[in-house]
C-alpha cells in the first residue's frame, strides 16, 4: 500500500489564473488539515534549479505541518540534499539510474502514458506510477492527446506490476469510479491549482478517496 492517497502535483500556470504562487496555493490547499495521506509533488521544469530549490524549502515547512510527504520531479540531488520523501520521474527516465541515486526507503515515482509499458523490466524498481490522462488535464486546456477513461485505466491496473495513481481531468465527483476501476491513489493537478478554495478540493478528494476505497473492500 502506497503512504499517499492523493497526489498533489503543482502546476505554475494554473496558480497563476488564480493569481497565486505554487507555494502560496499549497500553503492554502493543505490550511487546517490533517494531511497524513497527502503527497505534494513540485513539478516545475521550467525554473532553474535554484528556484525549485527555494520552492521545496519553503514547501517543506508547510507539508510537515501538515503532516504530508514532498516530493520533487526530475530532481533527485534535490530529494537526497533536502531530505525529501522521495523523487518522480519522467517517462523516459531510466528508473534504475534513478533509483541507484536515491537513499534507501526513499519513494521513486515514474509518469506512464497510455502506450507505456508497465512490466516489471520497466517499472520493478519504482514504487508506483502514474498513469495519464484518465480524461482531459484540467491543468492543459489545449490538451489533444487520447484520454484512457475507465475502461483504459482499468486495463493498465491489470497488466502493471506496480499501483497506479490515476492522474488527467480529475474532479472530486469522479474519484469513486477511479478506485473502483483499480486506482490505488489519486493525483490531482488544476483543480486545486486554479480553485478558488484549494482546500476544500482537498477535502473533498479525500472525502471521495475514502468511499471509494469503502467500495472497493465491499466488492472484493
Amino acid at each position: 500500500m502506497l503512504p499517499f492517497d492523493l497526489l498533489l502535483v503543482s502546476d505554475r500556470a494554473s496558480a497563476q489564473r488564480a493569481r497565486r504562487t505554487v507555494v502560496e496555493t499549497i500553503a492554502l490547499a493543505l490550511r487546517d488539515l490533517d494531511a497524513r495521506r497527502v503527497a505534494v509533488l513540485l513539478r516545475d521544469k521550467q525554473s532553474p534549479v535554484a528556484d525549485v530549490a527555494a520552492q521545496l524549502e519553503a514547501l517543506a515547512s508547510i507539508t510537515a505541518r501538515a503532516g504530508a510527504l514532498l516530493l520533487v520531479h526530475s530532481y533527485p540531488d534535490l530529494a537526497i540534499s533536502l531530505n525529501l520523501a522521495g523523487v518522480h520521474v519522467a517517462s523516459r527516465v531510466d528508473v534504475q539510474d534513478a533509483r541507484d541515486r536515491l537513499a534507501p526507503g526513499m519513494l521513486l515515482g515514474a509518469s506512464r502514458h497510455v502506450d507505456d509499458p508497465l512490466d516489471a523490466s520497466d517499472l520493478g524498481l519504482a514504487d508506483y506510477a502514474t498513469i495519464s490522462p484518465i480524461f482531459s488535464p484540467t491543468s492543459k486546456p489545449g490538451d489533444r492527446r487520447p484520454t484512457l477513461g475507465l475502461a483504459g485505466l482499468s486495463a493498465c491496473v491489470r497488466r502493471s506490476v506496480r499501483p497506479l495513481v490515476a492522474l488527467g481531468g480529475i474532479q472530486p465527483d469522479r474519484i469513486r469510479d477511479l478506485m473502483l476501476a483499480g486506482a490505488e491513489a489519486i493525483a490531482i493537478s488544476g483543480a486545486v491549482m486554479q480553485a478558488p478554495d484549494p482546500a476544500q478540493i482537498v477535502r473533498d478528494c479525500l472525502t471521495e478517496i475514502e468511499k471509494g476505497r469503502s467500495l472497493s473492500d465491499t466488492e472484493c
